[in-house]
């Protein structure tokens, strides 16, 4: 009898063990289970990254005037210093590209996070207009690898049959970004000054290179915080994809740049950003010239990237599940090109034009999920990031010429309706080139 008193009151009462012993809160339960998923640890850390990316590139259009007035430029002046940020770009996408493709990921865009946000914090020190420009220089060349050493990742990270939502995910950082990098830069400026902005923005990605660090891995076989059987799994479906790169590369991994399906990602990119870039960054003052007032104006500017997003997690998923690239990337870029085209038909008024362009300008974003997974399914693991690298600087020049294009056929023809209509034909254009691209459908899993 005693023996059974005691048992019982050795026995833990449930009621007092949930009250008093060291309860496991549903919050961490949660940041737990977030830990070991690699959807939410890979891209989410991937994502911040990219965003604190995308906040130091564009802050300099929103002190631009305060930066003008401090540093004696003209906005011929301050154009060139802003445009040398693209010639910086192109210059690390190639070498970047080949260190994540053959050393690590993870290590090349720490140093890549910790380089931009340095150059961008030091922004603050300018006083000359050869400053700036040297400095918008540095940015660009420190910011170029980021996209591509990225997207290397994620190929590391993700199975052929993830990849298109992958990428999207992360490359929701397009239509995202404008929306939080303008209030905050328009917030800080509010308070402080141009200077003080970008320390306070630069900040941030210094902080965050300990996140990186930490969080990140190269690949599934070196995340111990990934549950063992799961790391078995993702392995072996990883190694699976290896065999199924549609073109092999011979000889030296320099031959990649001139290989037909890269050549023709890159010229389809160009043709495709040039006309991207060119409305994106006119769209406001189109809608302006319908006879929309500003205010207005500043309200429908969000439309495209709501529409954009909408379009990316649609466009990806279907890829996903479809397990196919090329016809989803080609559809999104001609659905893209066809309104620009239309637009010429309608006469223009405000709310025509509204919706043509926001078609366009959402469908540009729904081709970025299967059109930044294809390159890493045409070509081997070892050589991507090289191809990426390509496709990625040479199309960046097509949005360094998008909107001076623009700009130059409005000043000859006092509007935008010849420039848009390039814009549509360069973009079912580009769409055509892309029907050339060599590829071939998996072979179906059990």
């Amino acid at each position: 009898m005693s023996e059974v008193r005691a048992s019982r009151l050795d026995r833990p009462d449930p009621i007092l063990a949930t009250s008093v012993g060291p309860p496991r809160s549903e919050e961490a339960t949660i940041f737990a289970r977030g830990k070991r998923n690699r959807w939410v640890r890979i891209l989410g850390v991937a994502f911040v990254m990219y965003l604190l990316a995308f906040v130091d590139r564009v802050n300099l259009s929103m002190a631009a005037p305060f930066v003008r007035d401090d540093l004696g430029l003209s906005p011929s002046g301050l154009g060139f210093a802003n445009g040398l940020f693209f010639w910086g770009y192109i210059i690390l996408q190639i070498p970047a590209g080949r260190l994540a493709s053959t050393w690590s990921p993870k290590r090349v865009l720490l140093c890549l996070l910790l380089l931009w946000s340095s150059i961008s914090l030091t922004t603050a020190l300018v006083h000359t207009p050869l400053q700036l420009a040297i400095n918008r220089f540095a940015l660009g060349l420190s910011e170029g690898g980021v996209l591509t050493c990225t997207l290397v990742l994620i190929r590391n990270w993700f199975t052929r049959a993830e990849r298109a939502r992958a990428n999207a995910l992360f490359l929701l950082t397009f239509p995202i970004g404008p929306i939080i990098a303008g209030p905050i830069s328009g917030l800080i400026l509010t308070c402080s000054h141009w200077r003080l902005m970008f320390v306070i923005e630069a900040i941030p990605g210094i902080l965050w290179s300990m996140v990186w660090w930490w969080a990140i891995a190269d690949r599934p076989d070196d995340a111990l915080w990934l549950p063992d059987n799961e790391r078995a799994d993702l392995m072996r479906k990883l190694a699976a994809d290896v065999n199924e790169a549609t073109e092999t590369i011979s000889g030296h991994w320099l031959s990649t740049l001139w290989h037909p399906s890269v050549l023709l990602l890159a010229v389809y990119n160009f043709l495709a950003l040039m006309a991207e870039w060119g409305v994106n960054f006119w769209f406001p003052t189109v809608l302006k010239e319908t006879g929309l007032p500003i205010g207005i104006v500043g309200l429908f500017a969000s439309v495209p990237s709501v529409l954009g997003i909408v379009m990316m997690l649609s466009v990806a998923a279907s890829s996903d599940r479809r397990r196919e690239r090329k016809w989803h990337m080609i559809a999104a870029t001609a659905l893209a090109g066809v309104p620009l085209l239309a637009l010429q038909f309608t006469g223009g008024g405000s709310w025509v034009t509204v919706i043509c362009l926001s078609i366009a300008m959402g469908a540009f974003l729904g081709r970025f999920g299967p059109f930044w997974t294809l390159p890493g399914e045409v070509l081997p693991a070892s050589v991507a990031g090289v191809g990426i690298g390509l496709i990625n600087g040479f199309g960046n020049l097509g949005g360094a010429v998008g909107p001076y294009f623009f700009g130059v056929v409005k000043t000859h023809t006092g509007s935008f309706s010849l420039a848009l209509a390039a814009g549509g034909a360069s973009l079912l254009t580009s769409a055509l080139i892309a029907m050339l691209i060599r590829t071939r459908q998996p072979a179906a899993r059990g």
